[in-house]
């Protein structure tokens, strides 16, 4: 008979094992469940990412700074700015981290970003997300939905005497802002 409990206990603490288990891995679930995109991106700066955009752009680089609803990688040859709105995947860096996104720094807008290349006058070469349209020049002013381009080539000189004209760019229809390092 004491033998037989003896089982008995055996298979009660057995299953509760299991049940601890299984309850630990939907835990576990659950959390990651809660980890939003940003949060995977902000576990990847310093790291070696290649990340494609709307239009059929791909860069591959290093994850430099991410903000509210933007990312900024560095490459061999350019800095690219590129809208979380047009990120349609992105791989590379560490498969199990996760971090808040949520620090200050992280809650800088897409505007902000794009006002700070207005501010260094960078000649930029804009790719749009829709086809393989291109627009060259430096980012003049930042609206709120929309970006003031004057038009120019960015390789040479681009004084005033340079500029081909003044493109309004809607926001949404960006897909990646280069600039030359």
């Amino acid at each position: 008979m004491e033998k037989l409990f003896r089982d008995f206990e055996v298979q009660i603490k057995a299953e509760r094992q299991k049940e601890i288990e299984l309850d630990a891995r939907e835990l576990q679930r659950a959390e990651y469940a809660r980890i939003q995109h940003l949060d995977r991106l902000a576990a990847q700066l310093g790291q070696e990412l290649t990340v494609a955009v709307e239009g059929a752009q791909v860069y591959t680089g290093e994850l430099q700074a991410l903000g509210s609803g933007w990312i900024q990688m560095r490459s061999q040859t350019e800095n690219v700015l590129i809208p979380q709105h047009a990120l349609v995947w992105w791989e590379g860096g560490s498969r199990f981290s996760s971090v808040d996104a949520g620090s200050v720094k992280r809650q800088l807008t897409l505007g902000y970003a794009l006002r700070a290349l207005s501010s260094a006058r960078l000649p930029v070469r804009i790719f749009h997300t829709s086809d393989s349209l291109t627009t060259e020049g430096t980012i003049e002013r930042v609206g709120l939905d929309f970006i003031e381009v004057a038009v120019h080539g960015i390789e040479g000189n681009f004084r005033s005497k340079h500029i081909l004209g003044y493109r309004m760019l809607s926001v949404s229809q960006i897909g990646a802002v280069c600039s030359a390092l």
